[in-house]
Order: C-alpha cells, then sequence, then structure tokens
C-alpha cells in the first residue's frame, strides 16, 4: 500500500503527461471536435438569440456559417442551464474555446481523482499498476476529450456523489446527481436506481438538485424555451418514427450507441417495425430496470451496489455515445477491491473493445453494451453465489429460529 504523498506523484506525472499528448493531438489534428461545434454554437445562441436555442433549423444554419457545410451539423439537446456553461466560451473564437474547454476537461480529471481515490487506488493490472493512471489508458476518455463532451463532469459529480454517501450525507449525494441532468439519460435512471437503494433522503436531495437547475433553466428561456426543449426531446427520441432520414435529421444512430438500446437494435432490432422496436425496446428496459434494481436493493456492499447502479444507468439510458463511457471508470474502481471471477477479463473487454471497434465508424459501436451487460451479470452472479453460499451452511433440521440466526 503506498502513502498517499507518494501515490500522488504518478499520477500527477502522467496527467502533465496526458494534458500534453491531448494538446498534441489536437495541433496534429488527430482528431476532429464535431460533437463541440454545437456547443460552441449553442453557446452563441445563448448569449444572443435564446429564443431559438432549440430551433432545429437556427441551429443548423448558426453551424453552418460557423463551420462550413463540410463537416455537417449536430444537434444541441441539453437542458437549458448547461448552455450558461457555454456562454463564456462562445465569446472567444472557436479554436481558443475548443482548447480551453479540452484544458478544463483534463483538468477535472485531478478531482474526480481525489474524491474517489479510494476507488482508483486498486490495482488493476495492466490498466492501472499505481494509483489513477486507469484514467490516461481509457479510450473512452479520450474520445469524450476529444469531442468536447461533457462526460467527464458527469463522472466527477458521481465521484462527489461517492465521497458524500461515505460519509452518510444521502441528500447530499442526491443533490449531486440532480446536478448531472445534462445528462438526463443517464441521470435519471442513475437517481431511480439510487432512490430506491438510498431511500428518503436521497430522494429529497435528488428533488431539491432537480428544483433549481429547472428553475435556473426556467429563469434562461422561459415557457417557451421549456417547451421547445421538450418537443426537441421527443424528436430525439425517434418515438414517431425510425428512419434513417429521421436517424440522420437528429443525428440520432442507434447503432452508435453503446446501451441496450443500441443494442437491440444492432442485434436485429433495425429490421423490426418501428413499433415493434419500440415496444420491445420499452418492454426489456423496464425489466432490466427492475432487475438491476433489486440488485442494488439487496446487495450488502456499498461500492458494489453503488458501481451496479451506474453500471446499469449506463446500459439502460436512451442515448449515449461512445463518450459517456468514461463513466465506467468509477464503477470500475470500486469493483477492482473486491476480487469476482471473470473481472479482469471484463475489464479488459472494456478497456480493448473501443480501440478495436471505433475505426469501423458509428455502425458497430453498440457492441460496446456487451461488456457493460457483463459487468451486470457478474455482479448478480456474485449476488446469486453469496446467496447460495449462505444457504449451504444451513444445517438441515435445524429449526428455522436458528438458521435466522446463523444468517
Amino acid at each position: 500500500m503506498f502513502s498517499q504523498s507518494r501515490s500522488m506523484k504518478p499520477f500527477l506525472v502522467a496527467w502533465v503527461a496526458y494534458l500534453a499528448m491531448m494538446l498534441g493531438m489536437v495541433a496534429l489534428k488527430v482528431f476532429t471536435e464535431t460533437d463541440f461545434r454545437c456547443f460552441y454554437a449553442a453557446g452563441v445562441l445563448a448569449r444572443t438569440d435564446t429564443s431559438h436555442l432549440y430551433d432545429l433549423a437556427t441551429q443548423c444554419e448558426l453551424q453552418i456559417g460557423l463551420f462550413g457545410r463540410e463537416g455537417g451539423w449536430t444537434m444541441f439537446i441539453q437542458p437549458p442551464y448547461e448552455a450558461l456553461l457555454l456562454v463564456p466560451f462562445s465569446l472567444l473564437t472557436y479554436k481558443t474555446a475548443y482548447l480551453l474547454m479540452l484544458i478544463f476537461n483534463v483538468t477535472l480529471i485531478v478531482p474526480c481523482f481525489l474524491l474517489a481515490q479510494d476507488a482508483f487506488s486498486h490495482v488493476l493490472d495492466p490498466w492501472q499498476p499505481r494509483p489513477g493512471l486507469m484514467f490516461f489508458v481509457f479510450f473512452p476518455l479520450i474520445i469524450a476529450l476529444m469531442e468536447g463532451q461533457a462526460s467527464v463532469r458527469l463522472l466527477l459529480l458521481c465521484c462527489a456523489a461517492w465521497h458524500e454517501l461515505r460519509r452518510g450525507r444521502e441528500f447530499n449525494a442526491g443533490l449531486f446527481l440532480a446536478l448531472a441532468l445534462f445528462k438526463l439519460n443517464v441521470a435519471i435512471p442513475l437517481a431511480l436506481l439510487f432512490i430506491v437503494w438510498r431511500g428518503s433522503r436521497a430522494l429529497a436531495g435528488f428533488v431539491t438538485g432537480t428544483g433549481m437547475v429547472a428553475a435556473l433553466s426556467f429563469w434562461f428561456v422561459g415557457a417557451r424555451g421549456m417547451k421547445e426543449f421538450a418537443r426537441l426531446l421527443v424528436a430525439a427520441s425517434l418515438v414517431k418514427g425510425n428512419s434513417e432520414y429521421a436517424q440522420a435529421t437528429t443525428g440520432e444512430f442507434p447503432t452508435n450507441m453503446p446501451n441496450l438500446r443500441g443494442l437491440i437494435y444492432g442485434c436485429g432490432g433495425r429490421y423490426l417495425p418501428h413499433s415493434w422496436l419500440l415496444g420491445v425496446t420499452l418492454t426489456v428496459s423496464a425489466v432490466v430496470l427492475l432487475w438491476v434494481a433489486y440488485l442494488v436493493r439487496s446487495e450488502q456492499d456499498e461500492a458494489t451496489a453503488f458501481a451496479l447502479a451506474i453500471i446499469g444507468a449506463l446500459f439502460l439510458s436512451y442515448h449515449i455515445h461512445a463518450g459517456d463511457l468514461t463513466l465506467l471508470l468509477l464503477p470500475m474502481g470500486l469493483l477492482a477491491g473486491r476480487a469476482r471471477p471473470h473481472f479482469p477479463a471484463l475489464v479488459s473487454a472494456c478497456f480493448i473493445l473501443p480501440l478495436l471497434i471505433v475505426p469501423f465508424g458509428i455502425y458497430v459501436h453498440y457492441l460496446m453494451a456487451i461488456p457493460v451487460l457483463g459487468l451486470i451479470l457478474l455482479v448478480a452472479r456474485g449476488r446469486v453465489g453469496a446467496e447460495l453460499n449462505t444457504a449451504s451452511h444451513l444445517k438441515p433440521g435445524t429449526s428455522d429460529a436458528v438458521n435466522l440466526l446463523r444468517l
């Protein structure tokens, strides 16, 4: 076991080298920053034309005007309070804003590590020989950083929630999860699982935080803006049609989503009529949600339960991209300190699979959902094994009262 001062040195050295590498990749134009274009344009709209923040025609026209038609355009669909954060960046030139967002997101890795240092200090061969080094070899994190996505902030808020939870502050943990509602599709199932597990104080914290971000959003865009945002959410969900035209118009490609929805669509669901596909997705999602909720609620180990809630939320999210799998870093760290069969193999799949399939484009990203599902099954298997092991210690013929005492 390393002392805290000694364990921080490799992490900080790796962090500096990582930041230099990211900036070098930008200078060499290794990646394009397509997603950040929509965030930058949203910041411009939030500053100059709030009433059209969620108008797709305006978003498209502005992005084409700023960046040209070559790179296409991407829909901005985050809640209004998220756009407020983007306003200061929109005051700068695009290149400067992108570099500052990159530096900002890389900097957030440090508080992520500090808030959940217990989770990120376990040895995880070969991905984490020293505390915190798993950050710098996880490819989804690189994707999130280079695209200017909010995935690192989501990870930070989950680390903060874990930090508060370990100190018995369920209200604060629920509050932090509510602040993560800029990623609605992950934050909502995560909050549901967390509330089922931790109860009324977690619910009170989440409701309070939701009220805060809702009030801020309403103040910023008004009733009309909130209605437009809700309308855009419905359009992006593809509940009214799943054609290639609808996917291209909204920028929603299920094959690009490493979650249950993407897995169903990619493994044959695309050939079903739209109404059938929607019904199957919603039904299977509801069943999986209830199953994961049962596992989380019945799990005795706090770290395992929180890890399972995060993994379940990612798998159940209706819309995520490869960069959002950055959030897997925390549950993998939490589970690393608990020996489980096949866990190293699943972790390796989480690290290696994105590298193998990303070059094939958006058509096979859904395959990344397989190791995510594997982690859920791993915890479920461990739960069943623990129950069977407990039951094996109950002696036949012993009174029920004695058996209960043994449990």
